[in-house]
């Protein structure tokens, strides 16, 4: 998921919003971000609570434990870490 936006409220956390490139994240998931890890506390679109999102969906992810600094706009969630670069020689 590419970031496009990052907002605090207060008392709750840190809220990612974007749409689900590929796969599903649910509840309880750790996400990466360059070479940090999250878990998802909570999941939103349009105002409703869910436990999961698809490919596709538009949400928001709820992160408790989070700093705003943590994520940048166009920045990668991913369900794993970034791979090691590969070379053709």
């Amino acid at each position: 998921m590419t970031i496009e936006d990052v907002f605090v409220i207060t008392r709750r956390g840190v809220v990612v919003t974007g749409r689900v490139d590929a796969g599903e994240v649910r509840v309880g998931d750790t996400l990466w971000v360059a070479d940090r890890t999250f878990r998802v506390d909570g999941i939103e679109a349009f105002r409703k609570s869910l436990d999961t999102a698809s490919a596709g969906d538009n949400i928001g992810l709820l992160f408790r434990t989070a700093d705003k600094a943590d994520f940048a706009r166009g920045s990668v969630l991913r369900d794993r870490p970034e791979g090691a670069a590969t070379f053709t020689i």
